[in-house]
C-alpha cells in the first residue's frame, strides 16, 4: 500500500513539474541566459556584445541598443553611427548587410526590439568576405533564432520634441508556417528640426555665413519579406522596399562680404528647398545546404533605383543697391545599382574554406537645369545648366580559410581581388573619364585565449571609392554667387588596418591599433570675389595610432555600469592645397548608468554622460563637445507593453571648429537641435508557438548612392 501511494504521488509530481516546465519554460530560459551569457566576448575577427546579459539593453530599440555596445556611438541628429578610429560604419543583420543608411538606417532600427536581438557583432577590420570599400567597421546584429509560428505583430510610436514637433510610427505584421515565411513591415515618420550654421572665412577677403534652416522630412516605407522553404535543405526568398520620401528646406542665409580693399556686401538669401525621392529596392536570394555538416552555397541579386526630383527656389537681395535675384533649380538624378553575388561556405576537419565572386554596377544620370526670374518669367541659363553620366563596373572574388588549433588558438586569414571599370562624362563641355584598376586586399586574424584572458590581432586592407555625389560636378546653388559641387576627377583612397586586442573576464576590453590612409579625399571651401565654392579633393594622406579601452559591470544586480574612452595621435602629409597640417590628437570617454528601481526591473533609469575634448585632424581643429542624455524606461504587461522617456543634449551643445590653410582660417560654429525629448511606446503580439528563422540579404553597394 505504502508503495502504490509513493507511485501515485511521484506521477502526480512527474505531472505538475511538466505541467510548470511548459507554462514558464520560455521565462527559465531567459532567466539562464541572462546568468549564462557573458556580456563581451572576443573572436579572432570580432568583438561580441550579448545584448540578453545587459540590463540597460532592455526594452529598447535597436538603435538604442547599439549605444550600449562599447566603441559604438549613435547620432540621431546626425543620421549616423560610428565606431571610435573609423570614419565610415556598414550596418548587417544576421550577416546580411542592410539596404538602409543615415536616417532610413535609424528609423528601420527602432523597428527592432532589443528583446528580439540576441548579440551585437562590431568587426573592425572586416574580413575578405565582405566589401573592401570605405574605412568603415562592420555591426552585425544578431537576432534571435527563430520568430513565432502563426501571426505576430509589433507597433511602435514616438513623439520627438525640437524645437518643432516630430512622429514616428512603424508596424509590423509576420506569418510562419514551417516552410513559409512572410514579413510586412509599414513605416511612417514625420519631422522637422531647426538648424544653425556659421561658416566665415577670414584671409585677404572676408566673408561671414549665416543660416537659419528648418529641416523637414515625410516618408511612407512598406517592406514586404517572403522565404519559402523548397526542401529540408533549399530555401528562396525575397525582400521588396518602397520608401515615398519626401523632404524640404526653408533656409534665410545673410553673408557679409569684405574685399581686400575693404568693401563690404551683404546679401539676404530666402531658399525654398523640396526634394521627391521614390526609391524601389528589390533584393532575392537562394541558400542550399550541401551536407549535413554545413557546407552551404548562396545565391543572392540586388537591384535598386530612384528618381530624385528637386526643386529648389532662391530670391537673393543684394543690400549696397537693393537688386533682387529670383532663381529656380530643377534637377533630376537617377541612380540604378544592380548586384549578383555566390558564396560558398565548406567547413572540413582540417578548417573551414570561404570563397566566392560579385558583380556589381552602378549608372548614375543627372540632369540640372538653372533658370532666372526676368518679366515674370522663368528663363533658362544654359552655362549654369549641367547634365552627368557615370557608369561604374565592379567584379569581385574572395577566398578564406579559418581554423582552430586547440581549445587556445583561433585563426582565419583570406584575399580579396577586386577589378573596377569607370567613366564619366558630361555632354555640355563635352568631356569625360575613363580609369580602370585591380586591387588586392588581404586579411589575417588570430587569437589566443587562455583562462580569462583573450589575445587578439587582425589586418585588413581597405578602399574608400567616391560616392556619386562626391563624383557629381553638378553645381547646387545657395544662392546666384556660391554652390557647392562634386569632381569626377577624384581617386579612391586607400586604407591599412593593424589591431591588436585584448579582453579580461569578458568585461573589460582593449585594443590598440594604427590606421594607414593615403590619398583621402574630402570637402574644400574656397573665396572668389563674392563667391564661396565648395568642392572635393584628394588632399591628405594620414596615420592613426590609437587606443579603445572598455569595461562594463553589474554591481548590486541592479546597477550596470559601462566607461570606454578612446585616445589617438596623428600626423599628416598634404597635397593639392595651400595648408600646413598639424600633429593631432584626440580624446574621447563615456560613462553609461542603467538603474534598476525595482526587483522585477521593469522600472529602469538611465544617466548617460559623453565627453570629446579639443582634437586637431590634418589641418583642422574642433572644439571639445559634451553631452549629457537621461530617461525612464518603463516595461508592463509581461514586457508587451513598453514606455521609454528620454531627454537628449541636455546642455544644448554647439559643434565648432576651425581649419587652417596659408591663406586663410575658416570657422563653424553650428547647432543642429540636438537638445529633444523623446517619448516611444511600443507593443508586442503574437503567438507562442514554435520558431523557425528569417534571412536578410546582403546589399553593400547601395550606401554610394
Amino acid at each position: 500500500m505504502k508503495l502504490k501511494y509513493i507511485f501515485i504521488i511521484s506521477l502526480f509530481s512527474v505531472s505538475l513539474s511538466a505541467q510548470v516546465n511548459k507554462d514558464s519554460i520560455q521565462h527559465v530560459e531567459q532567466i539562464n541566459l541572462l546568468v549564462k551569457k557573458k556580456l563581451i566576448e572576443r573572436k579572432a575577427d570580432r568583438l561580441i556584445f550579448n545584448v540578453e546579459a545587459s540590463i540597460a539593453s532592455q526594452g529598447m530599440d535597436a538603435s538604442e541598443t547599439l549605444s550600449n555596445v562599447p566603441m559604438l556611438k549613435v547620432d540621431d541628429n546626425m543620421g549616423s553611427i560610428s565606431i571610435a578610429g573609423k570614419s565610415t560604419v556598414n550596418v548587417m543583420i544576421n550577416g546580411r548587410m542592410l539596404n538602409l543608411s543615415g536616417n532610413a538606417l535609424l528609423n528601420y532600427l527602432k523597428s527592432i526590439r532589443s528583446e528580439n536581438i540576441s548579440k551585437i557583432e562590431v568587426i573592425t577590420t572586416p574580413p575578405s568576405k565582405y566589401e573592401a570599400q570605405g574605412n568603415s567597421g562592420l555591426i552585425n546584429i544578431i537576432l534571435k533564432k527563430n520568430p513565432n509560428l502563426g501571426f505576430s505583430g509589433n507597433i511602435n510610436s514616438n513623439l520627438i520634441q525640437r524645437t518643432y514637433s516630430g512622429f514616428s510610427s512603424n508596424g509590423s505584421l509576420n506569418y510562419q508556417t514551417e516552410k513559409f515565411s512572410s514579413s510586412l513591415k509599414l513605416t511612417y515618420y514625420d519631422s522637422a528640426k531647426r538648424t544653425d550654421e556659421n561658416y566665415s572665412i577670414i584671409g585677404a577677403t572676408q566673408n561671414y555665413s549665416n543660416s537659419i534652416r528648418r529641416d523637414m522630412w515625410k516618408e511612407l516605407t512598406p517592406t514586404l519579406n517572403l522565404s519559402y522553404k523548397i526542401s529540408k535543405n533549399a530555401e528562396i526568398g525575397m525582400e521588396y522596399i518602397y520608401a515615398h520620401q519626401k523632404s524640404g528646406m526653408d533656409i534665410v542665409n545673410t553673408t557679409k562680404n569684405i574685399t581686400s580693399a575693404l568693401q563690404e556686401e551683404n546679401l539676404l538669401t530666402h531658399t525654398f528647398h523640396r526634394e521627391k525621392l521614390p526609391t524601389h529596392t528589390l533584393s532575392a536570394y537562394y541558400d542550399l545546404k550541401l551536407d549535413s555538416l554545413g557546407k552551404k552555397l548562396s545565391i543572392a541579386g540586388n537591384f535598386y533605383k530612384n528618381n530624385s526630383d528637386t526643386e529648389v527656389n532662391f530670391s537673393t537681395r543684394k543690400l549696397s543697391d537693393n537688386s533682387v535675384q529670383d532663381v529656380k533649380t530643377i534637377s533630376l538624378v537617377s541612380p540604378q545599382i544592380f548586384s549578383v553575388q555566390g558564396d560558398l561556405e565548406l567547413p572540413f576537419s582540417f578548417g573551414t574554406i570561404e570563397t566566392g565572386v560579385k558583380f556589381n554596377q552602378f549608372k548614375n544620370n543627372s540632369d540640372l537645369q538653372y533658370y532666372n526670374l526676368s518679366g515674370g518669367q522663368y528663363t533658362p541659363d544654359y552655362s549654369r545648366a549641367n547634365i552627368f553620366e557615370y557608369r561604374e563596373e565592379n567584379y569581385a572574388a574572395y577566398f578564406s580559410f579559418a581554423k582552430n588549433f586547440g581549445k587556445h588558438w583561433e585563426t582565419k586569414a583570406g584575399i580579396r581581388y577586386e577589378n573596377t571599370n569607370a567613366e564619366s562624362f558630361t555632354p555640355a563641355t563635352n568631356s569625360g573619364n575613363k580609369y580602370q584598376y585591380g586591387q588586392w586586399f588581404p586579411s589575417a586574424y588570430v587569437s589566443y585565449k587562455e583562462d580569462k584572458n583573450v589575445f587578439s590581432f587582425s589586418y585588413s586592407r581597405r578602399i574608400n571609392r567616391p560616392s556619386m555625389g562626391n563624383l557629381n560636378p553638378f553645381r547646387w546653388y545657395s544662392n546666384p554667387y556660391s554652390y557647392y559641387s562634386g569632381n569626377p576627377l577624384l581617386t579612391p583612397a586607400y586604407i591599412n588596418n593593424w589591431e591588436l586586442g585584448y579582453t579580461f573576464n569578458n568585461k573589460f576590453s582593449a585594443s590598440v591599433y594604427y590606421l594607414r590612409m593615403k590619398n583621402a579625399f574630402g570637402q574644400i571651401s574656397s573665396l572668389d570675389d563674392l563667391s564661396q565654392i565648395s568642392t572635393y579633393l584628394n588632399y591628405y594622406n594620414n596615420n592613426f595610432w590609437g587606443l579603445n579601452a572598455s569595461y562594463t559591470d553589474t554591481f548590486f544586480k541592479f546597477w550596470e555600469t559601462s566607461i570606454s574612452m578612446n585616445a589617438s595621435l596623428q600626423n599628416s602629409s598634404v597635397f593639392n592645397i595651400d595648408a600646413t597640417p598639424q600633429k593631432g590628437s584626440s580624446f574621447t570617454y563615456s560613462i553609461n548608468n542603467t538603474l534598476a528601481l525595482n526587483k522585477n526591473k521593469t522600472l529602469v533609469f538611465f544617466l548617460n554622460y559623453s565627453h570629446s575634448l579639443p582634437y586637431k585632424n590634418v589641418n583642422s581643429y574642433f572644439y571639445a563637445f559634451p553631452e549629457l542624455t537621461s530617461g525612464l524606461k518603463v516595461s508592463l504587461m509581461e514586457k508587451k507593453l513598453q514606455i521609454n522617456a528620454t531627454v537628449t543634449n541636455i546642455f544644448s551643445q554647439r559643434y565648432r571648429g576651425e581649419l587652417y590653410f596659408s591663406d586663410n582660417t575658416q570657422y563653424m560654429n553650428n547647432y543642429w537641435d540636438g537638445r529633444s525629448f523623446r517619448l516611444s511606446v511600443n507593443y508586442t503580439f503574437g503567438s507562442g508557438k514554435k520558431k523557425i528563422s528569417k534571412k536578410n540579404i546582403n546589399f553593400e553597394e547601395k550606401e554610394r548612392v
